[in-house]
Protein backbone atom coordinates (compact mmCIF):
# COMPACT_ATOMS: atom_id res chain seq x y z
CA UNK A 1 0.00 0.00 0.00
CA UNK A 2 2.56 2.38 1.00
CA UNK A 3 4.39 1.19 -2.36
CA UNK A 4 1.33 1.77 -4.37
CA UNK A 5 0.72 5.59 -2.81
CA UNK A 6 3.91 6.42 -2.97
CA UNK A 7 3.26 5.85 -7.48
CA UNK A 8 0.52 7.74 -6.67
CA UNK A 9 2.07 10.70 -5.02
CA UNK A 10 4.95 10.56 -7.63
CA UNK A 11 2.80 11.76 -10.37
CA UNK A 12 2.33 14.94 -9.32
CA UNK A 13 5.02 15.35 -7.71
CA UNK A 14 6.45 14.67 -11.91
CA UNK A 15 3.92 17.12 -12.86
CA UNK A 16 4.86 20.16 -10.75
CA UNK A 17 8.80 19.54 -11.31
CA UNK A 18 7.93 19.41 -15.03
CA UNK A 19 5.65 22.64 -14.72
CA UNK A 20 8.62 24.80 -13.29
CA UNK A 21 10.93 23.09 -15.41
CA UNK A 22 8.66 24.52 -18.33
CA UNK A 23 8.01 27.92 -16.67
CA UNK A 24 12.07 28.30 -16.27
CA UNK A 25 13.17 27.42 -19.61
CA UNK A 26 10.22 29.12 -21.79
CA UNK A 27 11.69 32.99 -20.43
CA UNK A 28 15.38 31.58 -21.21
CA UNK A 29 14.06 30.62 -24.59
CA UNK A 30 12.15 33.93 -24.78
CA UNK A 31 15.26 35.80 -24.22
CA UNK A 32 17.43 33.58 -26.65
CA UNK A 33 15.68 34.61 -29.73
CA UNK A 34 16.85 37.73 -31.96
CA UNK A 35 14.21 41.14 -31.68
CA UNK A 36 15.37 43.17 -34.47
CA UNK A 37 13.83 46.67 -34.60
CA UNK A 38 13.92 50.03 -36.44
CA UNK A 39 14.74 51.99 -33.22
CA UNK A 40 15.24 55.44 -34.33
CA UNK A 41 14.00 57.40 -37.12
CA UNK A 42 15.01 61.34 -38.25
CA UNK A 43 12.90 62.80 -41.26
CA UNK A 44 14.46 65.99 -40.81
CA UNK A 45 18.22 65.73 -40.89
CA UNK A 46 21.02 65.64 -43.45
CA UNK A 47 20.88 63.22 -43.98
CA UNK A 48 18.42 60.77 -42.94
CA UNK A 49 19.03 58.76 -39.98
CA UNK A 50 17.58 55.24 -39.06
CA UNK A 51 18.48 52.94 -36.33
CA UNK A 52 18.13 49.50 -36.61
CA UNK A 53 18.70 47.35 -33.11
CA UNK A 54 18.85 43.38 -32.44
CA UNK A 55 17.21 43.42 -28.99
CA UNK A 56 17.76 39.69 -28.58
CA UNK A 57 20.11 37.60 -26.86
CA UNK A 58 21.10 35.85 -30.31
CA UNK A 59 22.87 36.97 -33.51
CA UNK A 60 20.43 37.36 -36.70
CA UNK A 61 21.45 36.81 -40.16
CA UNK A 62 19.77 39.87 -42.09
CA UNK A 63 20.55 38.43 -45.69
CA UNK A 64 17.01 39.11 -47.43
CA UNK A 65 15.60 41.19 -44.99
CA UNK A 66 14.34 44.89 -46.32
CA UNK A 67 13.80 48.58 -45.21
CA UNK A 68 10.96 50.12 -47.42
CA UNK A 69 9.26 53.02 -47.78
CA UNK A 70 5.97 54.32 -48.75
CA UNK A 71 7.09 54.43 -52.59
CA UNK A 72 8.01 51.09 -54.52
CA UNK A 73 11.10 52.00 -55.67
CA UNK A 74 12.60 52.93 -52.31
CA UNK A 75 14.04 49.66 -50.96
CA UNK A 76 17.20 49.24 -48.99
CA UNK A 77 18.23 45.33 -48.52
CA UNK A 78 19.91 45.24 -45.36
CA UNK A 79 21.62 41.91 -46.64
CA UNK A 80 24.94 44.32 -46.74
CA UNK A 81 25.00 44.58 -43.20
CA UNK A 82 25.47 40.20 -43.18
CA UNK A 83 24.54 39.12 -39.55
CA UNK A 84 23.82 41.60 -36.58
CA UNK A 85 24.46 40.23 -32.94
CA UNK A 86 22.94 40.39 -30.00
CA UNK A 87 22.36 43.74 -28.72
CA UNK A 88 24.44 45.42 -31.58
CA UNK A 89 23.02 48.51 -33.19
CA UNK A 90 23.56 50.08 -36.24
CA UNK A 91 22.77 52.66 -38.68
CA UNK A 92 21.53 53.54 -42.55
CA UNK A 93 21.78 57.33 -43.33
CA UNK A 94 20.08 58.56 -46.24
CA UNK A 95 20.20 61.19 -48.91
CA UNK A 96 22.66 64.33 -48.65
CA UNK A 97 25.69 63.96 -46.29
CA UNK A 98 25.01 59.98 -45.90
CA UNK A 99 28.22 57.35 -46.85
CA UNK A 100 29.00 56.24 -50.17
CA UNK A 101 30.69 53.15 -48.84
CA UNK A 102 30.15 51.53 -45.02
CA UNK A 103 31.89 53.14 -41.93
CA UNK A 104 32.48 52.59 -38.62
CA UNK A 105 31.49 55.36 -35.90
CA UNK A 106 32.60 55.01 -32.75
CA UNK A 107 32.34 51.71 -33.43
CA UNK A 108 29.10 51.33 -34.88
CA UNK A 109 28.20 50.42 -38.75
CA UNK A 110 27.10 53.27 -40.71
CA UNK A 111 25.90 52.52 -44.45
CA UNK A 112 24.81 54.47 -47.26
CA UNK A 113 20.82 54.67 -48.41
CA UNK A 114 20.69 56.82 -51.85
CA UNK A 115 24.10 58.68 -50.74
CA UNK A 116 24.77 62.10 -52.07
CA UNK A 117 27.67 64.74 -51.62
CA UNK A 118 25.19 67.41 -52.89
CA UNK A 119 21.63 67.96 -51.92
CA UNK A 120 19.06 66.62 -54.18
CA UNK A 121 15.78 65.92 -52.41
CA UNK A 122 14.70 63.18 -54.69
CA UNK A 123 17.02 61.37 -53.11
CA UNK A 124 15.57 61.26 -49.65
CA UNK A 125 13.19 58.31 -48.99
CA UNK A 126 11.38 59.87 -45.97
CA UNK A 127 10.16 63.48 -45.45
CA UNK A 128 8.38 65.39 -42.64
CA UNK A 129 4.93 64.99 -44.45
CA UNK A 130 1.98 62.89 -43.84
CA UNK A 131 2.76 59.94 -45.13
CA UNK A 132 6.48 58.66 -45.05
CA UNK A 133 7.48 56.42 -42.91
CA UNK A 134 10.00 53.05 -42.51
CA UNK A 135 8.83 49.70 -42.24
CA UNK A 136 11.37 46.50 -42.01
CA UNK A 137 10.46 43.14 -43.64
CA UNK A 138 11.84 39.69 -42.83
CA UNK A 139 11.98 39.40 -47.22
CA UNK A 140 14.07 35.99 -46.89
CA UNK A 141 10.90 33.87 -47.91
CA UNK A 142 7.43 34.39 -49.18
CA UNK A 143 5.38 35.74 -48.38
CA UNK A 144 7.36 38.39 -46.46
CA UNK A 145 6.84 38.99 -42.43
CA UNK A 146 6.76 42.58 -41.47
CA UNK A 147 9.01 42.77 -38.36
CA UNK A 148 8.12 46.41 -37.83
CA UNK A 149 6.81 49.48 -38.54
CA UNK A 150 8.27 53.77 -37.28
CA UNK A 151 6.62 56.62 -38.81
CA UNK A 152 7.96 60.16 -39.29
CA UNK A 153 6.22 62.56 -36.47
CA UNK A 154 3.71 64.03 -39.07
CA UNK A 155 2.54 60.73 -40.63
CA UNK A 156 -0.52 59.79 -39.10
CA UNK A 157 -1.01 56.63 -40.39
CA UNK A 158 0.80 53.40 -41.54
CA UNK A 159 -0.71 51.58 -44.53
CA UNK A 160 -0.70 47.71 -44.43
CA UNK A 161 2.03 45.76 -46.01
CA UNK A 162 1.31 44.73 -49.79
CA UNK A 163 2.92 41.42 -50.12
CA UNK A 164 4.65 41.25 -53.90
CA UNK A 165 3.20 39.19 -56.94
CA UNK A 166 3.91 35.72 -56.00
CA UNK A 167 7.18 34.83 -58.11
CA UNK A 168 5.76 33.47 -61.77
CA UNK A 169 7.88 29.94 -62.86
CA UNK A 170 10.27 30.32 -64.99
CA UNK A 171 9.77 29.66 -68.89
CA UNK A 172 12.83 27.16 -69.08
CA UNK A 173 11.88 23.46 -69.17
CA UNK A 174 11.82 21.46 -65.97
CA UNK A 175 14.49 19.04 -66.22
CA UNK A 176 12.65 16.64 -63.99
CA UNK A 177 10.18 16.48 -66.57
CA UNK A 178 10.60 17.35 -70.15
CA UNK A 179 13.48 18.68 -70.69
CA UNK A 180 14.76 15.71 -69.73
CA UNK A 181 12.74 13.39 -71.79
CA UNK A 182 13.45 15.14 -74.94
CA UNK A 183 16.97 15.06 -74.09
CA UNK A 184 16.69 11.71 -73.30
CA UNK A 185 14.72 11.00 -77.02
CA UNK A 186 17.78 13.29 -78.59
CA UNK A 187 20.30 10.71 -76.92
CA UNK A 188 18.29 7.62 -78.11
CA UNK A 189 18.61 9.10 -81.56
CA UNK A 190 22.07 9.91 -81.43
CA UNK A 191 22.35 5.96 -80.09
CA UNK A 192 20.32 5.10 -83.04
CA UNK A 193 22.42 6.83 -85.41
CA UNK A 194 25.49 5.54 -84.19
CA UNK A 195 24.44 1.72 -83.69
CA UNK A 196 23.55 2.58 -87.45
CA UNK A 197 26.46 4.46 -88.10
CA UNK A 198 28.51 1.06 -86.42
CA UNK A 199 26.37 -1.21 -88.13
CA UNK A 200 27.33 0.55 -91.77
CA UNK A 201 30.81 0.46 -91.00
CA UNK A 202 30.63 -3.12 -89.78
CA UNK A 203 29.29 -3.91 -92.87
CA UNK A 204 31.57 -1.84 -94.83
CA UNK A 205 34.14 -3.46 -92.70
CA UNK A 206 32.75 -7.35 -93.26
CA UNK A 207 32.95 -5.98 -97.29
CA UNK A 208 36.19 -5.19 -96.89
CA UNK A 209 37.51 -8.31 -95.26
CA UNK A 210 35.78 -10.31 -97.32
CA UNK A 211 37.34 -8.25 -100.69
CA UNK A 212 40.93 -8.67 -98.42
CA UNK A 213 40.24 -12.11 -98.21
CA UNK A 214 39.62 -12.89 -102.07
CA UNK A 215 42.46 -11.24 -102.96
CA UNK A 216 44.40 -13.34 -100.40
CA UNK A 217 43.09 -15.89 -102.11
CA UNK A 218 43.88 -15.04 -105.31
CA UNK A 219 47.18 -13.94 -104.52
CA UNK A 220 47.77 -17.09 -103.29
CA UNK A 221 46.59 -19.12 -105.65
CA UNK A 222 49.34 -16.74 -108.08
CA UNK A 223 51.85 -17.43 -105.42
CA UNK A 224 51.27 -21.24 -105.64
CA UNK A 225 51.10 -21.34 -109.54
CA UNK A 226 53.65 -18.72 -109.79
CA UNK A 227 55.93 -21.09 -107.49
CA UNK A 228 55.08 -24.11 -109.61
CA UNK A 229 55.77 -22.56 -112.86
CA UNK A 230 59.24 -21.09 -111.77
CA UNK A 231 60.33 -25.11 -110.23
CA UNK A 232 58.96 -26.69 -113.23
CA UNK A 233 60.03 -24.48 -115.81
CA UNK A 234 58.09 -20.92 -116.00
CA UNK A 235 55.29 -18.92 -114.60
CA UNK A 236 51.29 -20.37 -115.17
CA UNK A 237 50.88 -16.89 -117.05
CA UNK A 238 51.32 -19.06 -120.90
CA UNK A 239 54.96 -17.97 -121.09
CA UNK A 240 57.05 -20.54 -122.00
CA UNK A 241 53.98 -22.92 -122.37
CA UNK A 242 52.04 -24.84 -125.53
CA UNK A 243 49.68 -23.13 -128.17
CA UNK A 244 46.90 -24.07 -125.98
CA UNK A 245 48.46 -22.55 -122.87
CA UNK A 246 49.24 -25.70 -121.26
CA UNK A 247 52.33 -25.78 -119.38
CA UNK A 248 55.79 -27.39 -120.40
CA UNK A 249 55.53 -29.51 -116.87
CA UNK A 250 52.71 -31.32 -118.73
CA UNK A 251 54.45 -33.66 -120.78
CA UNK A 252 58.16 -34.24 -119.32
CA UNK A 253 58.39 -37.98 -120.49
CA UNK A 254 57.07 -37.35 -124.06
CA UNK A 255 59.63 -34.58 -124.49
CA UNK A 256 62.18 -36.61 -123.11
CA UNK A 257 61.90 -39.71 -125.19
CA UNK A 258 61.98 -37.49 -128.66
CA UNK A 259 65.44 -36.19 -127.46
CA UNK A 260 66.67 -39.44 -127.02
CA UNK A 261 65.23 -40.66 -130.28
CA UNK A 262 66.35 -37.62 -132.13
CA UNK A 263 70.15 -37.67 -130.58
CA UNK A 264 70.20 -41.42 -131.33
CA UNK A 265 69.07 -40.96 -134.96
CA UNK A 266 71.87 -38.35 -135.73
CA UNK A 267 74.37 -40.86 -134.00
CA UNK A 268 73.32 -43.59 -136.21
CA UNK A 269 74.14 -41.09 -139.18
CA UNK A 270 77.00 -39.78 -138.08
CA UNK A 271 78.82 -43.83 -137.80
CA UNK A 272 77.47 -44.15 -141.33
CA UNK A 273 79.41 -41.38 -142.67
CA UNK A 274 82.69 -41.59 -140.72
CA UNK A 275 82.96 -45.56 -141.71
CA UNK A 276 82.02 -44.00 -145.66
CA UNK A 277 84.91 -42.13 -145.56
CA UNK A 278 87.20 -44.33 -143.87
CA UNK A 279 86.46 -47.60 -146.89
CA UNK A 280 87.37 -44.89 -149.55
CA UNK A 281 91.40 -45.70 -151.14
Amino acid sequence: MIGGRGRVLAAPALAAVVAVTLLVALPGAARAASDVQVTLLDCESHPRRMAIQNKGDTPQNLAGWKLLSDKPNEVFDLGVAGQVAAGETFYVFNGHLAPTTPLQLGGQWVYGWNPSDVFDPTLFVVDPNASDFIRLVDASQFPWREVNAIACETTTQIPPLQQPATPTPSSTPDQGGGGNSGQTDGNQAAAAQTDTTQSATASQNTTASGGTNASRGVGAAAQTGNASGQVVGGPASGAGGLAGGTPLAAEPLALGISSLVGGGALALVGIRMLRQRLRRP
